[in-house]
């Protein structure tokens, strides 16, 4: 049984969510628009929603210039310069020494993440057969 309730939790779970995002979303409209909660609907939400960020982006900069080639150059070159301080003059010898650094930094940051859903996977994994097992039997009778 301890399966179904997992299940009821987490759909509870992101019930609550639901709820709480819809009171932010209530909340943050009266405040900025000073329309009571009552009078408030989700299309409204919506289409103010829209043209607030149709303001934003009116007083967002134009894109930005193309970089020239020496542009680029002085760049990469500042770039590779940042990282033989860090690794040191070795670097210097390593292809890709940046790409190598980059796919590091990432990894590991993200390496908590990935962790955690793998332990999840695998605990469904274990649990899923004898879940399966009491539905066919509730279905049984």
């Amino acid at each position: 049984m301890s399966e179904v309730h997992g299940a009821r939790s987490s759909s509870g779970d992101v019930r609550v969510g639901a709820l709480l995002l819809g009171e932010a979303r209530r909340r943050a409209v009266t405040r900025v628009f000073g329309i009571p909660a009552a009078d408030q609907s989700l299309l409204a939400t919506a289409i103010l929603g829209g043209s607030v960020a149709a303001v934003l982006r009116s007083m967002a900069p134009g894109p930005l210039p193309r970089l020239s080639g020496g542009d680029a150059m002085i760049g990469g070159s500042i770039l590779s310069a940042t990282l033989r301080g860090v690794i040191g003059e070795p670097s210097r010898t390593v292809p890709f020494a940046g790409g190598l650094i980059a796919v590091a930094v990432v990894s590991h940051s993200l390496r908590p993440a990935v962790a955690r859903s793998a332990r999840e996977v695998s605990a469904l994994a274990h649990r899923a057969p004898a879940a399966l097992t009491r539905m066919r039997r509730w279905y049984a009778q």
